[in-house]
């Protein structure tokens, strides 16, 4: 696959993918995640998708948030989502992404936190999270969601 950036006759960015392969996912633009693939293999998966999908496109359009912290932003909600869905075989990664999520939203974004805090209440994550056996983890996790 082939992806060019250039500039438009307008002074926009203006992208060209050529190449692709059958049944290959493209995306093309600014500020773009494939969040669905994150939960393919968890309880619940689509709806979980789709609430950090809801997230990212809020942070992506957030109209307080520079460029800098916009991708900082959406990288950490990437991670926990990373780590949510892989929270069975490795919850000290969901560990350290939420330990590192809400110390920087807490001062760049809190209602970022906030926002991953409803998501993490969810009746979605919560059957994911029900899924960690490590007790530690489990006691770690709780106290980093607020008792979630």
């Amino acid at each position: 696959m082939s992806e060019e950036k250039k500039s438009s006759p307008t002074g926009g960015k203006s992208y060209h993918i050529g190449d692709v392969g059958a049944h290959a996912r493209v995306q093309q633009g600014e500020y773009l995640t494939m969040i669905e693939q994150t939960f393919a293999k968890t309880p619940e998966g689509d709806d979980l998708a789709q609430q950090f999908k809801a997230l990212i496109d809020k942070i992506a359009k957030h109209p307080e948030l520079d460029d800098d912290t916009r991708d900082l932003a959406m990288e950490k909600t990437q991670k926990v989502a990373e780590g949510l869905a892989n929270a069975k075989e490795s919850p000290g990664t969901l560990r350290r992404a939420l330990l590192d999520a809400k110390g920087w939203f807490s001062s760049a974004a809190s209602w970022g936190w906030d926002e991953v805090g409803k998501i993490l209440k969810s009746e979605a994550a919560q059957k994911t999270l029900a899924t960690i056996t490590e007790v530690g983890a489990k006691v770690a996790i709780t106290s980093l969601t607020g008792g979630m």
